[in-house]
């Protein structure tokens, strides 16, 4: 048996007193209510995004994790057709793949602005601060019209926090296993007449330090574990936020936005990728900015907005070799990498009725730059045309044209979509949706240009393209939310990796896939203030290539995932338990290598010790599996136990 503890006692303890919460919730309370920390937003809450109108879509609150010590990823993966591609534990790299697409094929917005790598490519979530976000939108499909080029798989929005009619605030500090550690403050007040201002920074830090077991011969039947102790695995890193919002006009209105990371932290490289007793000397070290001005208004029933915002990421890589492994940094043979890219862009937008319809366009120009050390920078022009219209037919019925014309460097390219509603009833809970989209992919600057050690950059590289359909159905009613989507997506011209004599790796559109499956969620009010929630995917990557790969899974996707949550909030006391599934998946292209089943576990409690102050305690990894590993054979941690405590004014 592998040296991982199934502490099924932590399990009982935590139903035990999970429930022992809900009976003393509803006692009498014999002194004064104190004021609860929740606040009731009047109106109806997102069902979706505004920008891809009968999508398939999921809108993650994040206040639902209040007590909780949770990332970007984690939050995200409590949504039907996500999975998380990390590198290790906390503090460790992690990127996004939704309905199976690669990272780099689906687009992550921060207040509507695109987040990238140093290299063009998919943004780490690691560096980016949970605390800072007020709610996440998962929209799922070829989303280039809406947009714009490179969401083959989707989208994620990320809506950063805002400041409500009165001055608020609020703390957070938290510790526990692995010398892991935050602090997050906000505080958000109204600012002369028709204005607001809202500051927040997170810091956390996190030695990494957890043990974890594994087999030397994993090939070898019953072959025996052995435990360790991840090393090189710290991190630190600061994040910020700031708004400002001035009325300008009595419809108008000016935003400001700026927002900054930055960070520090070990490389250790896959399990038993160097020796115990000589971990690696690899550390990456970054930092990103961004900030925007938009201006924004309302003439009778038009409204338009324009915003020019600019986007800075650096990276700076220690001790790596160029030809793969660790260096002594500071080494004539062990050179610092310093990798930046740059983007400033200006957008404008119209929206009017028109005929019948809400007719809108848009209109976006810039450039983006990247520069390496050693190498010669590159620049490339971005231009977008969209146009979009939302038309109300009879009978409940609305159909969403969309177009989007881009250019992006030397590559140009048209992305339609065309999406259909249709609800019985304007107050009923059912509601039937269809989609279809098709857009491309640019190459990134890292696959055009940049020498990366053993492999090669490709200039001639055209774009990867994609199709989709999907169809959908949803019922909402204030107890129950279910909702059910299939989709089939089919990819060609993807960029794979291929040996480029006489050893090296060198990208060619080569490859081609179909992507299916299904997706499903239901959220239900249940008695005693519960609240369930369940999500689940299936999913069939098939690759299309011809030759002695085609028919193959891809790697790197589960074909199942399921999560359920259930969670009480209450004025005094509350608490959640969850599990998170992923079934066994293939770990190369032709299927000779596999990633088991992994079944996760974690519970929370909490309880408000006085006034504002909340007191709770976390643990993940209940069932304490050491042998957890991510998708490319990083260890994660066993059980880890976390005291939070938060006030909010």
């Amino acid at each position: 048996m592998p040296p991982s503890r199934a502490h099924w006692r932590f399990a009982f303890l935590f139903a035990f007193l999970f429930a022992e919460i809900a009976r003393a919730q509803d006692a009498p309370i014999a002194r004064a209510q104190e004021p609860d920390e929740t606040i009731e937003v009047v109106g109806e809450k997102p069902t979706g995004s505004p920008r891809a109108p009968a999508a398939q879509s999921t809108v993650i609150e994040a206040s639902r994790f209040g007590g909780e010590v949770r990332s970007v990823s984690e939050m995200l993966l409590t949504a039907p057709g996500v999975s998380v591609h990390a590198l290790g534990g906390p503090g460790q790299a992690a990127t996004l793949s939704l309905r199976g697409a690669s990272a780099d094929e689906s687009l992550v917005l921060l207040d509507g602005i695109p987040l990238q790598g140093p290299g063009g490519g998919a943004v780490d979530l690691g560096t980016l601060p949970a605390t800072l976000l007020e709610r996440l939108v998962v929209s799922r499909g070829v989303l280039g019209a809406q947009f714009g080029a490179g969401a083959l798989g989707g989208v994620v929005e990320l809506l950063p926090r805002t400041a409500g009619q009165g001055a608020a605030g609020g703390v957070q500090l938290a510790a526990g296993s692995f010398g892991t550690a935050q602090a997050a403050v906000d505080l958000a007040t109204p600012l002369g007449e028709g204005g607001s201002v809202l500051v927040a920074v997170q810091a956390d830090r996190t030695a990494g330090d957890f043990e974890y077991a594994r087999q030397r011969t994993p090939n070898v039947p019953d072959a025996p574990w052995y435990g360790f102790t991840r090393q090189d695995a710290d991190a630190k890193r600061i994040s910020g936020l700031a708004r400002f919002a001035r009325s300008v006009a009595s419809q108008a209105e000016v935003d400001l936005f700026l927002q900054g990371s930055a960070g520090e932290r070990g490389l250790p490289g896959p399990a038993g990728a160097y020796p115990p007793d000589r971990p690696s000397r690899s550390r990456e070290l970054d930092e990103s900015g961004l900030g925007g001005v938009r201006l924004r208004g309302a003439a009778g029933d038009a409204s338009w907005n324009a915003r020019i915002y600019g986007r800075l990421d650096r990276v700076e890589l220690r001790g790596v070799s160029a030809f793969g492994g660790d260096c002594q940094d500071g080494a004539a043979d062990c050179p610092r990498v310093d990798q930046r890219s740059s983007t400033a862009r200006a957008e404008g937008e119209a929206e009017a009725p028109l005929a019948g319809t809400r007719f809108k366009t848009s209109l976006s120009a810039g450039e983006e730059w990247m520069h390496v050390n050693g190498a010669d920078p590159h620049r490339r022009t971005l231009l977008s045309l969209a146009l979009s219209d939302d038309l109300s037919l009879p009978h409940g019925f609305s159909l969403h044209p969309a177009l989007r014309i881009e250019r992006v460097g030397k590559d140009a390219g048209a992305s339609p979509a065309l999406t259909a509603a249709w609800k019985p009833s304007e107050s009923g809970p059912l509601e039937l949706r269809a989609g279809w989209g098709l857009s491309f992919r640019p190459a990134t600057f890292s696959e055009l240009y940049l020498e990366r050690g053993g492999i090669a950059p490709d200039p001639t590289l055209h774009p990867e393209r994609a199709w989709s359909a999907d169809a959908g159905a949803a019922w909402r009613t204030d107890a129950l939310t279910l909702s059910a989507g299939l989709f089939w997506s089919s990819y060609r011209d993807l960029i794979v990796y291929e040996l480029y004599p006489p050893a090296r790796a060198k990208p060619f559109n080569v490859g081609s896939a179909r992507i299916a499956g299904l997706e499903l969620q239901v959220i239900v009010k249940l008695p005693a203030g519960f609240l369930g929630e369940a999500s689940y995917s299936f999913l069939d990557a098939v690759n299309q290539r011809p030759g002695a790969q085609q028919g193959n899974q891809l790697p790197y996707r589960p074909p199942h995932r399921l999560f359920a949550r259930l969670a009480r909030r209450g004025d005094r006391l509350e608490g959640y338990g969850e599990a998170s599934f992923t079934s066994s998946m293939p770990r190369d292209l032709y299927g000779s290598a596999h990633l088991p089943n992994q079944l996760l576990l974690n519970a929370g409690l909490g309880l408000r010790a006085a006034g504002p102050l909340w007191i709770d305690v976390e643990a993940k990894n209940l069932l304490d599996d050491r042998t957890l590993e991510d998708l490319f054979q990083y260890p994660l941690p066993g059980l880890s136990i976390a005291v939070i405590a938060r006030a909010r004014l």
